[in-house]
């Protein structure tokens, strides 16, 4: 039989697990907004083809403005890391399929940095295509590192459901 006070630790820990779920969806959530809204940043980047900083000088050559350099930018970061939220996230069996955009974005974004530094190449896909499929692997490495550790969190909450139910069925039995 359960004394009160171990039901009351038996509680506590199930708060504290449940709060755990809390806060990692509260940080993906906030990490999702946070990300969606920069990709508002190029407006306070001047229209300027020179943008001087503290960390050095900047000359936009290709788009010939700071500006829309940082939007071309932006436009294939801001997906890249939404799609890695995805893909590092996601519970289903097609995740893999996350990674197609992944790459045709990193390949995008290679194209958006070749261009303002004038760095012309006719076969980039072929100099893009090693480097992708390093960061696909470190992607799934990532992932399996995650999965491993969900799977582990659904089990032990599967359990302690279970328990749970068990605990109460023997208690509600020793009752009557």
């Amino acid at each position: 039989m359960m004394t009160p006070n171990q039901k009351m630790t038996q509680n506590k820990q199930l708060k504290k697990h449940e709060s755990k779920y809390l806060v990692t969806g509260s940080l993906i959530i906030a990490s999702i907004i946070i990300i969606s809204y920069s990709s508002y940043l190029y407006n306070y980047f001047p229209d300027e083809k020179v943008f001087e900083t503290i960390f050095g000088t900047f000359e936009s050559n290709y788009y010939e403005s700071v500006r829309y350099f940082v939007w071309a930018l932006l436009s294939k970061l801001v997906p890249i890391f939404l799609l890695l939220i995805w893909f590092t996230t996601c519970k289903h069996w097609w995740y893999h399929v996350i990674a197609v955009p992944i790459a045709i974005y990193i390949f995008q974004l290679f194209g958006v940095i070749n261009d303002d530094i004038d760095f012309v190449d006719e076969v980039e896909f072929v100099y893009s295509l090693p480097i992708t499929i390093i960061v696909l692997i470190i992607l799934y490495f990532i992932r399996s590192k995650i999965n491993v550790f969900l799977k582990a969190q659904d089990l032990k909450k599967q359990v302690d459901e279970q328990m749970e139910k068990a605990i109460n069925k023997r208690h509600e039995d020793q009752i009557h």
